[in-house]
């Protein structure tokens, strides 16, 4: 079996056919999914998916790049986690200096109070990071001994994997691990200890080869899978059993 550790099922296409994405995760062996929300409505969403289906977690939050216009929403995140023990995280949350769509002091802000909420609801922080190294791990620094962290779809250099992984972070691969151009992103999963690794699809997108191109969905993570065994010369079935093991780990054992 297969976790999905993270997707966002409030998003077309995937939401207007659900049940048929579940299928096709099913028929790929894919057990449990953990959708990810990146705004207050999205959060809402998840939070009403995560109730209406047994093998799906929920993670709720405001995305970075939406910070700005969106800063008294981040409040609300907490009566939605206390409704839901089905919700185990709080993000994706982050700092992305690459779109520039929102201020960077609404970002900080914005990335120390879901860790914030993550710390009083004993649950991990779920962490989407682009072109911000050096703030993102300050701010992890600062953080890390109390509560959890994971980096979700991991892109950045082996340099900055390293310095995480010493935090005691967990990093997550998707489907971009596949792309011809990802040569140095596969040094970075040759690199990274299996124990401290987590596959996602992020669909609807980054859709793997040969899908590229077209709207990504979780039964793709077994081929995030696939490519996780190749890179790193090991069973599908250890990567497979391994992350599973990792996600349970990571979100359902506390912090010591």
């Amino acid at each position: 079996m297969i976790i999905d550790s993270h997707c966002h099922l409030d998003y077309e296409p995937l939401i207007n056919d659900i049940n048929q994405v579940l299928l096709n995760a099913k028929n790929n062996n894919i057990s449990h999914l953990l959708t990810i929300g990146t705004g207050l409505d999205s959060s809402k969403k998840v939070y009403e998916i995560v109730e209406k289906y047994e093998n799906i977690y929920g993670s709720i939050g405001i995305h970075p790049n939406s910070t700005t216009n969106n800063l008294a929403d981040i409040n609300e995140l907490l009566s939605i986690k206390k409704k839901s023990k089905k919700i185990i995280a709080f993000g994706e949350t982050g700092l992305d200096y690459f779109y520039k769509r929102s201020e960077k002091k609404d970002q900080l802000y914005s990335f120390k109070k879901h860790i914030e909420l993550a710390i009083s609801e004993t649950v991990p922080v779920i962490v989407h990071t682009r072109d911000a190294d050096e703030d993102t791990l300050a701010i992890i620094k600062s953080h890390h001994l109390k509560t959890k962290f994971l980096i979700h779809c991991f892109t950045g250099g082996l340099e900055f994997a390293k310095k995480l992984l010493d935090l005691g972070c967990f990093i997550s691969f998707s489907g971009i691990i596949t792309f011809k151009k990802s040569s140095d992103l596969r040094d970075v999963v040759k690199y990274v200890p299996i124990e401290k690794m987590l596959i996602e699809t992020d669909s609807p997108y980054l859709s793997p080869d040969p899908f590229r191109g077209k709207s990504n969905e979780p039964a793709n993570v077994k081929i995030v899978a696939e490519n996780v065994a190749l890179i790193k010369d090991i069973s599908f079935e250890d990567v497979a059993n391994i992350t599973t093991r990792n996600f349970k780990n990571f979100f359902f054992n506390k912090i010591n």
